[in-house]
């Protein structure tokens, strides 16, 4: 009777992880059903850029940086370590994408060199423009503020990606 007992708890707590596989991967086909294509590719490429952004890995050498149209930070391309650079290139109306390996960067006397190596490609086209900006905490106000700009040594509190194309405004919050 235990024995039983014992296999059907297991059998509903694997049929209960299944079911909610299912039913969130089923809410987001809805979701994306109900957009057309040229929101979908943003919606994509914004995931691929929170999953990059959230999985960067922490250096001694301060790598991460933004402006209100471009952000730096550490990242790995095929398991190699790497400075992840993303632009917005009013040019091309394309938000650009370089990555370049750290031990490329990384000059003899320890220092980063911030000038990109890689070849730029691109990223999402079509899009009228992309800003970054940065949420801290302001100990002076003593509350959550955002800014356009980032320098400091440390990470900020979350980024935030504005992708405004001919027809639509995307806004992507991304907690670090």
């Amino acid at each position: 009777m235990v024995e039983l007992l014992i296999a059907v708890s297991i059998f509903s707590i694997v049929s209960i992880a299944i079911y909610s596989t299912f039913s969130s991967g089923a809410a987001v086909l809805r979701r994306v059903k109900d957009i057309d294509l040229a929101q979908q590719r943003i919606l994509l490429k914004t995931e691929r850029f929170s999953r990059e952004l959230r999985e960067q890995d922490v250096y001694k050498k301060k790598l991460f940086s933004g402006a209100k149209t471009k952000i730096i930070f550490p990242g790995n391309y095929d398991y190699i370590p790497s400075r992840i650079t993303y632009y917005y290139d009013p040019s091309s109306f394309c938000l650009m994408r370089v990555v370049d390996k750290l031990s490329a960067i990384i000059t003899p006397e320890g220092k980063v060199d911030a000038e990109l190596k890689s070849k730029p490609q691109v990223f999402l086209s079509k899009i009228k423009e992309a800003n970054f900006s940065y949420l801290f905490l302001d100990l002076k106000k003593n509350a959550y503020s955002w800014t356009e700009e980032w320098q400091q040594d440390y990470l900020p509190l979350a980024v935030k990606l504005t992708i405004i194309s001919e027809n639509y405004e995307h806004a992507s919050t991304i907690f670090l």
